[in-house]
């Protein structure tokens, strides 16, 4: 397994001791070794809908489980995007009528129905020490 930390002090979101959480993401189903995991991270249904990130990772794509560990996040609501760029263009490939054509996923396992699915059916919560989610790519 692969572990990135990703600090969101460069985005000035340091939050209080207090309010401080780690989210501890494990991205399951890896078919190959080649290209990236890219995972976006966002905080709100308005950040969800138009694509702006809290907090953002690439990880060297290896078969079997990825990891990425986003430390001092304020406790909350989170959902999360994630593909493995398999060709390493930094795009995701879509086939037929804008459908995947590389592995993707959404937090929760959400289900996907012509489109992206809703922020409600892919929130979760982060809070304390350590908050891990798993997701598994499709």
């Amino acid at each position: 397994m692969k572990t990135l930390i990703a600090s969101l002090a460069a985005l000035a979101l340091v939050p209080t001791a207090a309010q401080a959480a780690t989210l501890d993401l494990e991205i399951t189903n890896v078919e190959a070794s080649t290209g990236s995991v890219m995972i976006a991270v966002f905080s709100s249904a308005d950040e969800w809908t138009s694509n702006t990130t809290i907090a953002a990772a690439r990880i060297d794509a290896a078969e079997g489980t990825v990891r990425a560990v986003f430390e001092d996040l304020p406790e909350g609501t989170y959902g999360v995007k994630i593909f493995h760029d398999v060709d390493g263009n930094g795009d995701l490939k879509r086939g037929k009528f804008g459908i995947p054509a590389e592995p993707y996923a959404f937090s929760n396992d959400a289900p996907v129905r012509f489109g992206p699915p809703s922020w409600k059916s892919a929130a979760f919560d982060v809070s304390g020490d350590a908050t891990t989610h798993t997701v598994a790519l499709r």
